[in-house]
């Protein structure tokens, strides 16, 4: 149980959720939609409409509810991080280690790498211990079915 609570603390501190939990607009701007915590980027979502002449100017978008984001390496939709089978709930502690430290999809050896905004670069530095706290609060998250859109590539606009 402590366990569990140290986890929840890393990921409430980490600012997990502020890019696994979708946004609502509230009266002082984007708060978090309590009733979708850490389940990512909402499935029935379309995908963000990007003006690509603007992208290159700016070079990033980010979607209103703050879990889609596009920038050169194309389009990444936040993962769902519960309990539920459409988010971790299937994950093994090596997994999720293996994912954090090497930055790889689903902590899969063959599998692509996380894409940005995902700090994985800089998690990677957290201890053995903190990363299985991290996972056993994850694990004892309500679970959310949702299941997250796959990532899509850049899309290259040729000058004329």
């Amino acid at each position: 149980e402590s366990q569990v609570k140290w986890g929840e603390h890393l990921v409430m501190s980490g600012g997990c959720g502020d890019c696994h939990t979708p946004k609502k607009m509230g009266p002082h701007g984007p708060e978090d939609d309590s009733t979708l915590l850490l389940s990512g980027h909402p499935a029935k979502m379309p995908p963000p409409e990007v003006d690509r002449n603007a992208m290159e100017s700016k070079g990033l978008f980010v979607s209103n509810d703050l879990t889609a984001w596009v920038g050169p390496w194309g389009i990444s939709y936040r993962a769902n991080l519960t309990s539920d089978i459409t988010g971790i709930g299937m994950w093994n502690e090596d997994q999720f280690l293996f994912a954090i430290r090497n930055g790889k999809l689903k902590g899969l050896a063959g599998s692509r790498m996380l894409l940005p905004p995902m700090p994985w670069q800089s998690f990677r530095n957290l201890t053995d211990d903190e990363l299985k706290a991290i996972f056993s609060y994850l694990k004892f998250t309500k679970p959310i079915v949702n299941v997250v859109p796959p990532s899509a590539p850049p899309v290259i606009q040729r000058k004329m």
